[in-house]
């Protein structure tokens, strides 16, 4: 599902040798991180303290304005994803790390954090 309302994510090099699924649910994260998807929606696709933070990252509200920056992912075993997001707050960076594992022949969020939130509080 597009949006015209965010900026689209662009692949780095790397990004290719993640599976599209696992390149969607990223995607579906920072939706519903940006409150343009349902948490409900997502919340089957991720553990439970990864979905606490993406609900109260969507709470706060900071993340409606974002624009997504390059995304960069890795695959440490061929079971797992690692991905690294640029958000832009007002021109100001913020990284976010998302960690993604095959449980059930799934692709499930097992971790995401949003680091250095005082640029968030910077930029509100």
């Amino acid at each position: 599902m597009s949006s015209p309302s965010i900026t689209q994510i662009r692949q780095s090099p790397r990004m290719s040798t993640a599976p599209a699924a696992a390149v969607r649910l990223i995607h579906a994260l920072l939706e519903a991180m940006a409150g343009r998807r349902a948490l409900h929606q997502v919340r089957p696709l991720l553990s439970p303290g990864p979905f606490t933070r993406l609900a109260s990252y969507a709470d706060t509200g900071h993340f409606r304005r974002m624009r997504i920056g390059p995304v960069r992912a890795q695959m440490p075993t061929e079971r797992a994803v690692e991905a690294s997001v640029t958000l832009l707050f007002a021109a100001r960076p913020v990284s976010c790390a998302i960690r993604l594992d095959v449980r059930h022949d799934k692709w499930v969020c097992t971790d995401l954090t949003v680091l250095h939130p005082a640029a968030l509080q910077a930029a509100a």
